[in-house]
């Protein structure tokens, strides 16, 4: 079964020590913006971790995504908190608003990597520019392939709420270097006193070292690296990638 529409079992198991990687764009938001609350835009949003801390800070939070699962449980959560936020349905690589021009958009955890070829994620980043304000900034973070040195291949943790426990598994099952594809499974394991189940999802993701990232920007040239900042989300330590990071958040500013 596909990890995605699982949807509480997946809030939980990504909900799992985010409140350094919030305040880190709370922080950028409001630094790069020149009001209080900026309006906000996050593709593939899913379950809307990020949207239901964000709304009830008081930004203008838009989110989409094709998984409508995950969006039935995100709008049940916005009415079950008394919070707003638009949300609709809506593919990454070319996607409608219908609205009023954002002043950032955020797209963290590798969720950018789902594009699976250049076109579409070239036609991603032309989208994400023409939603966005003069001078609007991009928040992207990803996992990179250190052309030296290796990456970590299985990840796990542990997340909680309530009397539910997630234990979530990712492994690197392949990795294609030639084609640009990383194959991962995902296991969830979610316990509660009444139950304990097993869920495998395989899936692939889109490769990039450093230097094609950087190709991919100066192809589509919409967007310019402001910032690079590493998985600790510490806003006073920007960072330099080179061809060993396996990590970074992109703080990429709208070229005008």
């Amino acid at each position: 079964m596909n990890w995605y529409s699982l949807a509480t079992y997946y809030d939980v198991s990504f909900s799992h020590e985010m409140r350094e990687e919030l305040l880190f764009l709370q922080n950028i938001f409001n630094s790069y913006s020149t009001t209080n609350y900026p309006s906000l835009i996050e593709p593939a949003c899913g379950t809307g971790r990020l949207i239901i801390p964000l709304s009830r800070s008081g930004y203008d939070c838009t989110g989409f995504d094709l998984n409508e699962s995950a969006l039935s449980y995100l709008k049940d959560k916005l009415i079950r908190n008394q919070l707003k936020a638009n949300i609709f349905r809506g593919d990454m690589a070319n996607f409608n608003s219908k609205r009023k021009k954002y002043d950032a958009a955020y797209c963290t955890v590798d969720t950018f990597r789902h594009l699976l070829s250049e076109t579409q994620a070239a036609q991603h980043l032309l989208n994400i520019s023409k939603s966005l304000k003069k001078n609007g900034i991009y928040i992207l973070g990803m996992h990179l392939i250190p052309e030296q040195g290796v990456s970590d291949k299985i990840t796990r943790w542990t997340a909680k709420r309530g009397r539910l426990t997630v234990r979530t598994t990712m492994e690197m099952l392949k990795l294609d270097k030639i084609n640009r594809a990383e194959t991962l499974r995902v296991i969830l394991n979610p316990k509660t006193e009444y139950i304990n189940e097993k869920y495998e999802s395989i899936y692939k993701l889109r490769t990039y070292t450093l230097k094609q990232f950087k190709k991919l920007l100066s192809t589509t040239n919409v967007f310019e690296i402001d910032n690079s900042y590493d998985h600790f989300y510490d806003l006073s330590k920007p960072i330099t990638l080179n061809t060993r990071s396996d990590y970074g958040v992109f703080v990429l500013r709208k070229k005008n």
